[in-house]
């Protein structure tokens, strides 16, 4: 008896560090297939700025934007530094984090979860709703290949800080 709650609370433990560390096991995330999308490093802000710049560097035509927002959570926190690569729209797959602009013309940096007759439908992990609108070949920018979170301090209840992951 022992010997199974032990084994059932180190299987909860785990499953709890898993999903506060902002990734889920496996490749779905909040139900969704995210296979093809990077999980992001944590560092420095300083060298995750550093890291971001080389890593486009290695890419023709590749750059960097910062994320904004919770949509993208828990896999991309705000200001998670993206890399982006412009690839061909035909070579998208399920699962890939993709940047593109939305109708009002702002930056848009969501999952893919299913290729439609009009695109692809895209949706922040965080969103109740796929996107109104599909990302398509015209207002499609480039593919997520790389990301890093600067670690900072945040805090905690009580006052106290740690630095986050």
């Amino acid at each position: 008896m022992k010997l199974t709650f032990t084994r059932a609370f180190t299987g909860l433990l785990l499953f709890v560090l898993t999903v506060s560390s902002g990734i889920a096991s496996g490749e779905y995330i909040c139900g969704h297939f995210v296979g093809r999308s990077p999980k992001p490093l944590a560092m420095s802000p300083e060298a995750a700025r550093q890291y971001a710049k080389e890593a486009a560097d290695q890419i023709e035509h590749g750059f960097v934007v910062r994320g904004d927002g919770r949509s993208m959570e828990p896999l991309y926190t705000s200001g998670t530094l993206l890399v982006i690569e412009p690839v061909p729209y035909a070579s998208l797959q399920r699962g890939a984090t993709v940047l593109y602009r939305n109708k009002a013309g702002l930056p848009v940096t969501h999952l893919l979860v299913a290729r439609a007759r009009d695109g692809w439908r895209a949706t922040g992990l965080n969103n109740r709703r796929a996107d109104a609108e599909p990302v398509n070949v015209d207002n499609f920018i480039g593919v997520v290949t790389a990301a890093v979170t600067p670690a900072t301090s945040r805090p905690l209840s009580g006052g106290m800080r740690i630095a986050s992951q």
